[in-house]
């Protein structure tokens, strides 16, 4: 017996209740020929006739009689087969049976189900009265139905059709089903439904349509002849269902797949995508022009100025872009403040510069950000596609060469990426030599910055981030020597200090009685690889003495992506040491939520971008919304990063956020100095009355932490 879901079922007895005044017998047999269901008629044609008792399933007779009909399905279930069978009956002649058989799978079943019509050959039935019973049938059903005659004339269309579309039967009847177009469809998917349905063949798909008004729908339709007696087409049906809000949810994801959510440009997954077209493509035959942006001293922006600044600038630098740009270009944002540009058939070198040059200008000019006027410039990068390289990877390699070389030039300027550069490798060498006399001469640093219980208050967590104060270039961020470092291998060295350093801290709150905190640390993709990685991380818990279950490693989403199954295993054996583990920046890389499924996570870290703006962003509540609820249903805990305002404290609250972290809390400081305000819970200053007592403080007080 097939195995039939409450899905088949709805849509089986949806099938039978059209036939169910019909004069055309309708029987769904399973594999074994059991009846699955019968209509009327057919039960009168088959059981009444014979004074049986349907109970008792199909009469034997007519179950050997039929089997040779079906063999043929079995093999080629695309084809229909007729034959005519005499049924006995008592004290009666025999019945003539015109019997057509098919295969059909309701809601996608393993294994089909055998569509047998019966009719009375015996009766000439009048193809009208057949129609009639048939509009009657579908008259109130949830899907929209038009009937046509062979010209493909509209005969009929029933209430649904009507409230879909805004056309009544008399507005429409006699006239073709292309009044409905968009033309927005290709004129080669009508070629082709025409084609299908004109051979005797149901065809199945999507078009865009447009409805009366001249709104727009989309509609799955499934369409079908019908055939007389003789074979020939009289009818087509079109039963179709409006799915516009299915399209509606795939672009959202599309665009949280291939969209920076800050920008609306198109983000790195785009960028690559698009490239490879350019590459491989025959419409695309270059040479083409590649283009790497970078914004000078942006970190600055940010520290100085905020978050939200930097965002505001970003944008506005995304809109320069846009408008510079002519309609054979393309603007990406690959990250941070990185944007590419591809410009399509532009290979000629003095033609490449006037086009950088109108781009310097217009960047260079002063942004608006609150009350301040903010000037930023860029450093270009440049290459061929299709004469530096033929390779992706190659030509992005190629254009941050170029584009770090027009660093070293003074910045606000470009440079062509010219196959003898070795600037690159100069600076990698001094980055190298610089950061492993930074670990030996105690330059490194970790800052600690706390994450906050989103629902009580409690610190539960802190982060240590790494710091590096040069001797002679002062402050340098994490973002202009962390790269460096992982592509020199320094960073193994760096992140096992890391990991111990930061042990040790969160052992030394423990002892020194304050309540105890789970520490996270970074682990770098250089690190992940490291076959002695977790060698290494036993090491640091037995030398501090830490447990692992106050441990946390933060591990990106591009890291997890470059090879699964290695992923995947790696994480089993730190989870088997009963260390947490989390996904940093999530929803800015490549995963997804079903990808979260084969990973032993505990935790998600929404990336700050997703907070911008809120409230006031839409698109940014819709989005991390959905993550965190998501997440939710997949058990993990999640954690906002970036919170600067109580408006989005108030947000990340009311959607039910594990956990906050951000300025709003604390600026990541230095052990001690997150040592002393632990112990006075200075850190809630600004959120304590937010809540009704501060758990924190009592805490303290019960462990006698506070005078």
């Amino acid at each position: 017996m097939s195995k039939i879901t409450q899905s088949a079922k709805h849509h089986i007895n949806m099938l039978i209740d059209w036939f169910s005044q019909s004069s055309v017998g309708v029987l769904l047999l399973d594999s074994t020929l059991q009846c699955v269901a019968s209509n009327p008629y057919a039960v009168e044609l088959i059981w009444e006739r014979i004074q049986a008792d349907k109970s008792d399933g199909l009469p034997h007779d007519f179950v050997q009689a039929l089997r040779p009909h079906l063999e043929p399905l079995t093999q080629d279930s695309s084809h229909q087969h007729a034959a005519y069978m005499h049924l006995e009956q008592p004290d009666q002649p025999s019945l003539l049976l015109k019997i057509e058989c098919s295969i059909v799978h309701p809601d996608d079943m393993e294994q089909g189900l055998f569509f047998l019509t019966l009719r009375n050959a015996s009766k000439n039935a009048q193809l009208a009265r057949k129609l009639k019973l048939f509009k009657n049938a579908v008259e109130n059903t949830g899907s929209a139905v038009i009937i046509t005659n062979a010209n493909g004339e509209i005969e009929y269309a029933n209430t649904r059709f009507s409230d879909m579309t805004g056309y009544s039967l008399s507005e429409i009847k006699g006239k073709s089903p292309s009044l409905l177009r968009s033309d927005i469809t290709p004129e080669a998917t009508y070629t082709e439904l025409w084609d299908t349905i004109r051979h005797q063949k149901k065809w199945h798909g999507t078009l865009l349509n447009k409805r009366k008004d001249g709104s727009t729908y989309w509609s799955l339709q499934n369409i079908s002849p019908i055939h007389d007696e003789l074979g020939d087409i009289t009818n087509f049906v079109s039963v179709s269902e409006d799915i516009s809000h299915i399209k509606a949810h795939d672009q959202q994801l599309e665009k949280m797949a291939y969209y920076d959510p800050l920008t609306n440009l198109g983000n790195r997954r785009n960028f690559r995508r698009t490239l490879d077209q350019y590459l491989h493509s025959r419409s695309h035959a270059g040479p083409h022009t590649l283009l790497l942006l970078d914004l000078d001293h942006f970190k600055q922006i940010n520290d100085t100025m905020g978050h939200e600044a930097g965002d505001a600038l970003l944008n506005t630098i995304a809109n320069r872009l846009c408008y510079c740009v002519s309609d054979n270009a393309s603007v990406f944002r690959l990250g941070g403040d990185e944007f590419t540009l591809i410009f399509q058939d532009l290979h000629e070198r003095d033609a490449i510069i006037n086009s950088v040059n109108e781009l310097l200008t217009l960047l260079a000019q002063p942004v608006q950000i609150g009350f301040h006027d903010v000037r930023v410039t860029v450093s270009i990068g440049i290459t061929l596609i299709g004469v530096d390289s033929q390779d992706a990877s190659d030509l992005l390699r190629n254009a941050d060469l170029a584009m770090y070389h027009a660093k070293q030039l003074g910045r606000n300027t470009f440079a062509f990426y010219e196959t003898h550069m070795d600037e690159k490798a100069q600076r990698i060498l001094s980055i190298e030599h610089d950061l492993r006399n930074a670990l030996a001469s105690d330059q490194l640093s970790l800052a600690y910055q706390p994450q906050v219980n989103a629902q009580d208050g409690r610190i539960s967590a802190i982060e240590a981030l790494l710091r590096w104060q040069h001797p002679t270039r002062g402050e340098i961020p994490p973002d202009d020597f962390i790269p460096y470092a992982e592509e020199t291998g320094a960073i193994l060295p760096i992140g096992r200090w890391v990991l111990l350093e930061a042990c040790e801290a969160a052992k030394q709150l423990q002892t020194e009685g304050l309540p105890h905190l789970k520490e996270c640390v970074n682990l770098s993709a250089r690190q992940f690889d490291d076959p002695d990685l977790i060698e290494h991380i036993k090491e640091a818990l037995a030398t501090s003495g830490l447990a692992p279950h106050w441990l946390e490693l933060e591990i990106t989403e591009s890291m997890l992506m470059r090879d699964m199954p290695y992923a995947i295993e790696t994480l089993n054996k730190i989870k088997v040491m009963g260390i947490s583990l989390a996904i940093d920046d999530f929803g800015t890389g490549y995963s997804s939520l079903s990808h979260l499924k084969k990973m032993p996570v505990d935790l998600l870290k929404v990336d700050r971008s997703f907070l911008h703006d809120i409230p006031k962003d839409k698109d940014n509540i819709a989005i991390t919304s959905t993550i965190i609820a998501m997440a939710k249903r997949l058990g993990l805990s999640v954690v906002a990063e970036g919170v600067e305002t109580k408006e989005q404290m108030h947000f990340l609250q009311a959607i039910d956020c594990s956990l906050m972290q951000g300025f709003l809390f604390s600026r990541p400081i230095d052990f001690e100095t997150f040592k002393a305000h632990y112990k006075t819970c200075q850190f809630h200053c600004r959120v304590c009355l937010e809540y009704n007592a501060c758990s924190i403080r009592q805490d303290a007080n019960a462990e006698g932490l506070l005078n």
